[in-house]
C-alpha cells in the first residue's frame, strides 16, 4: 500500500511525463513555440510576369520579377539660374499590385491612379493610400515601401534613388532596400507630360538587382521658371518592377 508521500511523488512524476510528452509533440507553451518574425513581401507570386517595354529601347531584364509596385507620389524640382527646373529627386509610396497581374485593370492601373491622385486636393505623399482607396483604385492598398533619394553611398556626393521596404513589406529585414544607378532612359511613349521610363541597376542593397520605372503618368515640370522661385512638386504615378534580389 502506497504511503501519502509516495503517492505525491508518483503524481509529480506523472505530471512531468505528461508535460514532456506534450512539449515533444509540439504542444509546448505558446512562447516557446512562436516562430521568428517573417514577412512575405508580395501577396501573389510575380516571378512569371513579363515586363512590357515594347516601343522603347530599354533592355530586357536579366532576372525574374520579384516585386511590382504602383508608385504614387511627387517628382521634385528646383528652379535654376537659367530659368529651368532641375530635378531634386522624388518621393513616393509603392503599393503591391502583384495580384492584379493578368487582370484587365492592370494595363491602365497607373492611369486610374494618376487621375485620382492628380484630382485630389492633398499634396502629401502620406495620403496616397487614402486617395487610392477612396477612389476605388485599390480597395485595400498594401504598401510595399517607399521610394526616395539619398546621397550617393559610394561617391558621397550627388543623389541616388532608393527603394526601401524595411518598414513595410519586409519589415524587420534591414537589407530590404536597393540603391540603384540609372543605366538607360527613354522618353515616355505616352507623351511629354510624363516622366521618362528608366532602367536602373543595383548599387547597394539586396532588395533587387534591377529596377524598371515604366508606364509613367505626369511628373514633368513646367518648361521654364523664374530664377529664385520656390521649389515645386509635381504629382506622378508609375509602375515599378524590381527584379532579382534576395527576397
Amino acid at each position: 500500500m502506497f504511503t501519502l508521500s509516495k503517492s505525491f511523488a508518483l503524481l509529480a512524476a506523472l505530471l512531468i511525463h505528461v508535460q514532456l510528452h506534450f512539449y515533444l509533440a509540439g504542444a509546448a507553451p505558446t512562447q516557446a513555440r512562436q516562430p521568428p518574425h517573417v514577412t512575405t513581401g508580395t501577396a501573389c507570386d510575380v516571378s512569371t510576369a513579363s515586363i512590357d517595354t515594347s516601343g522603347t529601347t530599354l533592355p530586357a531584364p536579366s532576372f525574374t520579377p520579384s516585386f511590382i509596385g504602383l508608385g504614387v507620389g511627387t517628382q521634385n524640382y528646383t528652379c535654376g539660374s537659367a530659368g529651368t527646373y532641375t530635378s531634386t529627386g522624388a518621393l513616393a509610396d509603392l503599393f503591391d499590385v502583384s495580384c492584379l497581374v493578368g487582370q484587365s485593370s492592370f494595363a491602365t492601373l497607373q492611369s486610374t491612379a494618376f487621375a485620382a491622385w492628380n484630382s485630389s486636393t492633398s499634396t502629401s505623399v502620406s495620403s496616397t493610400s487614402d486617395v487610392l482607396s477612396s477612389a476605388g483604385v485599390l480597395s485595400s492598398p498594401i504598401t510595399l515601401g517607399q521610394h526616395y533619394f539619398i546621397t550617393n553611398p559610394v561617391t558621397g556626393s550627388g543623389l541616388s534613388p532608393k527603394w526601401d521596404f524595411t518598414s513595410n513589406a519586409l519589415a524587420g529585414n534591414a537589407d530590404a532596400f536597393v540603391v540603384a544607378t540609372k543605366v538607360d532612359d527613354v522618353a515616355a511613349p505616352t507623351g511629354s507630360a510624363d516622366v521618362d521610363w528608366l532602367y536602373l541597376t543595383n548599387l547597394t542593397g539586396t532588395l533587387a538587382n534591377e529596377v524598371y520605372r515604366i508606364d509613367t503618368q505626369g511628373g514633368q515640370p513646367p518648361a521654364s521658371c523664374t530664377a529664385g522661385s520656390a521649389d515645386i512638386t509635381v504629382k506622378y504615378t508609375s509602375m515599378y518592377w524590381l527584379t532579382g534580389g534576395s527576397f
